[in-house]
């Protein structure tokens, strides 16, 4: 059969995908260098552990909020949640930039930035994978997904060098209308409108709890979110604590960048892999490279190896963001409940990213940070095992498939509740 050209209506999804990748998880991917500020500026009278509950309720909330947010883009609702979404994210960071207590960080940054992102990024995933074909689906998601890994070192720059000259809360409020702006952008090229489904009106979908390989792919995903925000909220906090011999400590703001710039280029290299070799496969290879990279956090000693560090850091965790796009699809029975069963997956993730910042900031004691690298590589390791299983079905029912274009039917899986 033969494959047809990727038309202007999926594009234009593509884009606006991309832009919400590069303002929720990019603006995410930066709260390293929100932790570094706050801890020795903005709120240094709070522990360490308190100023990460900020970041972690953040991304917490985006996460979770797929459950609500999965729902109604499969009603139908995509370019409200979009429009609204966007404002709360450009308000939260608004106030910000007004905000000297940490009740008022935690309400801005923590709670309506997290409701902001939580109305853009399921129902922006959802409705990529929704339009694409699953042959194009993988590629496709790590074009999106490199979004993140640009926001990611953009905006981490942006705010340290408007910082340095004209202060932070003007640096803040630079980077909120940039994100108004391209959201502007994203809202006015928005094409594709999902057909509102009769037959979804759950927030969870019952028939989930009994497909095997969809509850351990979610249950692994929970443990890799738990490793995967370790690095990226206390790197620039470890390299300038002196167990790394950082001997410029303002560089220590750029390590969140490199991470990110790196992420980039292995995001597109997941979604190439990814078509060779399978979602799935390439997903579990990466997170299994991951506990090696944890590992090799505690022997990082000098201010070269945290910079060449944080680079493969960023090449190996790019499958956690790329890939779930291309990976959810296929453990659905129909795209019918993509959006719920999307929001399932990104909703036991958000609990691993609530949890994991704060305990690992209780098991740093001084300059003793191998606590928190075992503890990390640990968690990895148990989504690396959950993993095996859920292989072997999705193989054989792929196998049995054998559809070369696109096809909107996925696994056959009992929908019964």
């Amino acid at each position: 059969m033969e494959r047809k050209p990727v038309t202007t209506q999926q594009w234009a999804q593509v884009l606006s995908a991309f832009v919400v990748f590069l303002n929720t998880w990019g603006i995410l991917l930066s709260f390293g260098t929100f932790q570094a500020h706050w801890e020795h500026i903005g709120l240094s009278g709070k522990s360490r552990s308190e100023i990460s509950w900020v970041s972690t309720i953040c991304a917490f909330i985006l996460l979770l909020g797929g459950l609500i947010t999965g729902p109604l883009y499969d009603h139908g609702y995509l370019r409200p949640l979009v429009v609204l979404g966007g404002l709360l994210e450009v308000f939260g960071l608004m106030m910000i930039s007004l905000s000297t207590e940490y009740y008022q960080v935690f309400l801005s940054q923590g709670i309506c930035i997290g409701l902001g992102g939580a109305l853009l990024f399921v129902p922006s995933v959802s409705a990529a994978a929704g339009c694409l074909e699953e042959f194009r689906r993988a590629k496709f998601m790590g074009l999106i997904a490199s979004g993140a890994g640009v926001g990611g070192v953009i905006y981490p720059i942006m705010l340290r060098q408007i910082q340095l000259r004209i202060g932070f809360p003007w640096a803040i409020r630079c980077v909120a209308f940039v994100i108004l702006a391209t959201y502007i952008l994203a809202g006015g090229i928005l094409r594709y409108k999902p057909v509102p489904s009769a037959n979804v009106r759950r927030v969870i979908d019952p028939s989930a709890l009994t497909d095997p390989p969809f509850l351990l792919s979610t249950i692994s995903f929970f443990f890799a979110g738990i490793a995967y925000y370790l690095p990226l909220i206390y790197l620039p906090v470890f390299a300038q604590s002196g167990t790394a011999g950082f001997s410029n400590p303002e560089l220590a703001f750029y390590l969140v960048p490199i991470l990110n710039a790196a992420s980039i280029f292995g995001r597109f290299a997941a979604g190439f892999a990814a078509m060779k070799a399978g979602a799935m496969e390439t997903f579990t290879f990466g997170l299994a490279s991951c506990i090696c990279m944890l590992l090799c956090w505690m022997a990082v000693s000098s201010g070269a190896g945290v910079i060449v560090w944080s680079a493969f850091w960023g090449l190996t965790t790019s499958v956690i963001v790329s890939l779930p796009g291309a990976i959810v699809p296929l453990l659905c029975p129909s795209l019918d409940v993509l959006g719920t069963r999307s929001g399932m997956f990104w909703g036991c993730a958000a609990f691993g990213i609530l949890v994991g910042p704060p305990i690992g900031g209780a098991l740093v004691k001084g300059a003793r940070w191998w606590p928190l690298q075992v503890f990390a590589a640990a968690c990895m390791f148990v989504g690396v095992v959950l993993l095996v299983y859920p292989i072997g079905p999705m193989e054989r029912e792929a196998e049995a498939r054998k559809i070369p274009s696109a096809d909107p039917v996925t696994r056959p899986v009992d929908s019964s509740p």
